[in-house]
């Protein structure tokens, strides 16, 4: 894994969907226009167009300059496209911009400060561009940008309070700056490209059937131990007896297998088609399993169940961690089939309750 510092910028066409109710035809034709002056921008300002999703772009720039440059040229570009255009009918894009330490996985940036540019442009409105505070810290040694600044911002999925820098809109009468809020949705739409089991540090479920079954052994053992005493017949011959009978054994292996179904823990890989949102679905289907919002621990989302859930059999901790579009699961094995189940469940139908 490569770690780099990067300078990112995150774009998103609002309301493309309801352009798409509208006519077809010509939301694709805005989407074509979108993507050639996002392209012609992005090279004009040295930037590199890492990933392009339906009507969002991902890119990078080498210097937070640059990347500010192309982002009020891009939205006066619009503005310019939008002249003869019907109000229901325009093109308006929100953008977020932040810098920090990127993570090059296979070639792809992914990690943390994508989803915190992400985060960024859902906070900017229609027609304006949303900052973070080292991003905003960096670019105004160089320039004095008009913007708003707004103190102890909560951004959703990270820990403390930030300040945020917003431009105004260019339909500033229309679209007015106003203070970031998170907005606790229900309505994701995604897809899954795959999901798979991986090798976790934590215990596989053969592993702890074995642990389970040696533990309930030795229970037999000091229980015939207790017995030899008292009815002063060898231990040795009452372990033979009853490990002679097929009961024994009848009561033994389920109860590893129950033991293991509780205790062991499971590790998942799932990556979805859009970077967008997965951790906010991730803490959404969470909490229909029974679990709280997530705290942060040295990059990881740590979801503890609710207190009314603690003392449901096999319910414990899981931990996350989100790289751009994909996941990476830890926790209870009976919780992790359960969680995948609801994951593919919502995908297909817009609901966590399984059949």
């Amino acid at each position: 894994m490569q770690k780099n510092e990067v300078v990112l910028m995150f774009s998103d066409i609002r309301g493309y969907s309801r352009l798409l109710e509208l006519d077809e035809q010509e939301a694709l034709e805005i989407l074509s226009k979108h993507n050639e002056i996002s392209q012609q921008l992005i090279s004009e300002y040295n930037g590199n167009l890492i990933k392009r999703l339906d009507d969002s772009i991902l890119a990078t720039f080498p210097s937070v300059n640059d990347a500010f440059l192309c982002a009020t040229d891009f939205q006066a570009r619009i503005k310019e496209i939008n002249l003869n255009r019907k109000k229901p009918k325009r093109l308006l894009v929100s953008i977020g911009l932040h810098k920090g330490e990127g993570e090059y996985r296979f070639n792809t940036l992914a990690g943390e400060q994508v989803n915190i540019t992400a985060r960024l442009q859902s906070m900017a409105e229609s027609g304006a561009i949303c900052m973070s505070g080292c991003f905003y810290s960096a670019i105004s040694r160089m320039i004095e940008p008009k913007v708003i600044e707004y103190r102890d911002v909560s951004i959703e999925n990270l820990e403390g309070s930030h300040n945020v820098y917003k431009t105004l809109s260019i339909y500033p009468t229309e679209f007015k700056a106003e203070r970031p809020v998170i907005h606790q949705r229900s309505d994701f739409r995604y897809r899954i490209k795959d999901i798979e089991h991986i090798r976790g540090t934590g215990s596989s479920f053969l592993g702890t059937t074995l642990v389970a079954l040696t533990g309930l052994s030795i229970f037999i053992f000091l229980i015939a131990g207790l017995q030899s005493q008292q009815s002063n017949d060898s231990a040795m011959v009452l372990i033979g007896a009853w490990f002679t009978a097929p009961a024994t054994y009848f009561a033994l292996i389920p109860a590893s297998l129950f033991f293991a179904a509780l205790y062991a823990r499971r590790k998942m890989r799932a990556v979805f088609e859009d970077i967008r949102d997965v951790d906010r679905i991730l803490a959404y289907i969470m909490a229909q399993l029974g679990y709280r919002q997530p705290v942060h621990r040295k990059g990881f989302l740590l979801f503890r169940p609710e207190p009314g859930n603690y003392f449901i059999l096999g319910m414990r901790k899981f931990s996350a961690r989100v790289d751009g579009n994909t996941i990476i699961l830890q926790g209870p094995y009976l919780y992790m089939s359960r969680l995948i189940k609801m994951l593919k469940n919502y995908e297909q139908t817009g609901k966590t309750e399984i059949s």
